[in-house]
């Protein structure tokens, strides 16, 4: 049975309002789109790098470092934030690498596997932020901590997406292959 009439019609006007494609089908996956459950696909747009504002990080802990096989790390900033990592990232204690995302698993000579998720949140969520920023380029993100700890989040390839971040206003940015950034906000 086929969908028609004025709400159809007024959910896909209020879908483009929002900057989304009103999709009326089968859920799909595109190149740059993501879909809902409902679905409809949004298309996250290219943004400058100089619009992305972390400034909501500072004073904040991340209360904790999650893994997901084969490689998908998040980092939560309690229940509202968040930043899904697929690339390297690293923590680094007065310019010295403590932990990072190559460590997990390994045994290094140790009597268990370093779990490097468990070691982060504990890092993490006894300091607070200091400083943010997102390194024009690359789409590095560096994140500086009392105690002189620094978190950094590289991307390195040019063709995947190296991290996805929801901050706590809804908007969610995407550091696309080869430094590209885009955003997609959900409450417009």
């Amino acid at each position: 049975m086929e969908r028609t009439g004025p709400k159809r019609k007024r959910r896909g006007a209020q879908a483009q309002r929002r900057g989304e494609r009103w999709h009326d089908g089968p859920p799909f996956t595109t190149a740059l789109g993501i879909t809902t459950p409902m679905g409809h696909v949004i298309y996250p747009q290219p943004t400058s790098p100089s619009d992305v504002d972390l400034s909501w990080m500072i004073g904040r802990t991340i209360t904790s470092v999650g893994f997901h096989e084969p490689i998908y790390w998040s980092f939560q900033f309690g229940e509202e934030a968040h930043i899904s990592v697929e690339c390297p990232w690293r923590i680094l204690k007065r310019g010295r690498t403590v932990r990072s995302s190559e460590d997990h698993k390994q045994q290094y000579g140790l009597p268990a596997p370093i779990d490097a998720a468990a070691e982060a949140t504990k890092l993490l969520s006894a300091v607070k932020v200091t400083t943010a920023q997102l390194r024009i380029g690359t789409s590095d993100i560096l994140v500086e901590f009392s105690e002189h700890l620094r978190l950094e989040i590289i991307p390195i390839s040019s063709g995947y997406e190296g991290w996805q971040m929801t901050d706590p206003f809804r908007t969610e940015y995407f550091a696309q292959g080869g430094g590209q950034i885009c955003v997609w906000r959900g409450d417009a």
